[in-house]
């Protein structure tokens, strides 16, 4: 039986109506996402039409900033979303917070190609550009983080994901903290900029070795 928000009690199949209204969510999200993505390379279209002498080199050459940013935003925006589409993968309900959330993780979708533009534009003094760009991605970080607690807390989960291994909360929230990390040295190392983003690396063999540990654990 599905409460008024569309969460399932306990580990119960949803109902229509449940399943018809997290379509909803993820769909719009989705389109959200979409539409983010396709908002990037807008400006270098119209600065494509505009742009009458010179070879596709020229152009490149001119544009090269915001051909990068494009790039990045692009990037960011897919990992994002691939982390998000894992997460309601294994989902079959939702509740007011599932859905408050995932409005505050379009948001920092949708507002990160500004500060990826800002980040490519400033210059290299400019603590702000990089120091905004790290924290909108954060936020959406975080924002993902927060559903799978209370996915996982309020037991909408699928039967099976609820019955699989699940990696331990320190390797889920470490490139969060690693996030957090990079945007303190952003707006406080002089210089430093976007460069402490190489900060996330760390969690690259950190989660591979602490998988491997979990998987081993006959009590995991």
């Amino acid at each position: 039986m599905a409460g008024e928000e569309g969460r399932p009690t306990g580990r119960r199949r949803p109902g229509p109506t449940t399943e018809r209204g997290l379509d909803r969510v993820v769909n719009f999200s989705d389109a959200v996402v979409a539409i983010a993505i396709t908002l990037i390379i807008l400006p270098l279209v119209d600065l494509a039409q505009e742009h009458d002498e010179g070879s596709v080199v020229a152009f490149f050459g001119h544009n090269w900033t915001g051909l990068a940013a494009a790039a990045l935003s692009f990037v960011v925006i897919a990992n994002f979303w691939r982390d998000h589409h894992r997460l309601f993968e294994r989902t079959v309900g939702y509740s007011t917070r599932v859905v408050t959330l995932n409005f505050v993780w379009l948001a920092g979708i949708v507002f990160l190609p500004l500060p990826t533009v800002l980040l490519f534009d400033g210059t290299g003094d400019d603590r702000g550009a990089p120091t905004l760009y790290i924290a909108t991605m954060l936020v959406s970080m975080v924002a993902v983080r927060l559903q799978q607690v209370v996915v996982e807390r309020d037991g909408l989960l699928s039967e099976e994901a609820a019955a699989a291994p699940r990696r331990p909360w320190p390797l889920v929230w470490f490139p969060t903290g690693l996030m957090l990390l990079a945007g303190v040295l952003a707006a406080t190392v002089p210089g430093l900029g976007a460069q402490a983003l190489y900060l996330l690396l760390l969690s690259i063999p950190i989660g591979w070795i602490g998988s491997r540990r979990h998987r081993a654990d006959p009590g995991s």
